[in-house]
């Protein structure tokens, strides 16, 4: 499964719940909101095409900018910017 490309990594058996568990742990901490808009997004244009994903677009993500999580982003990388700093790496509340 790995060599076809539809696996991008395999590990022995009795490593398989550790690493599930730390892969679910970095999901868990990552922008899950933007993932499902992203997500829906995708299935839209897979069924509809270009123009339906269009149409949606704005529905979908607008509530995201609604959120504290990306409030505090933007205004960290706004803040990192005047000051001439990369970009620091945003937390994720889910709220």
């Amino acid at each position: 499964m790995a060599e076809a490309g539809v696996v991008n990594r395999v590990v022995p058996d009795e490593q398989v719940f550790t690493e599930a568990l730390a892969f679910a742990r970095r999901v868990a901490q990552g922008p899950t909101r933007a993932h499902a808009v992203h997500k829906a997004l995708l299935r839209t244009w897979e069924v509809g095409g270009t123009a339906a994903a269009d149409q949606v677009l704005f529905d979908l993500s607008m509530p995201l900018f609604e959120t504290d999580d990306v409030r505090r982003g933007l205004a960290s990388a706004i803040a990192a910017y005047k000051a001439g700093q990369p970009r620091p790496v945003p937390t994720f509340d889910g709220h």
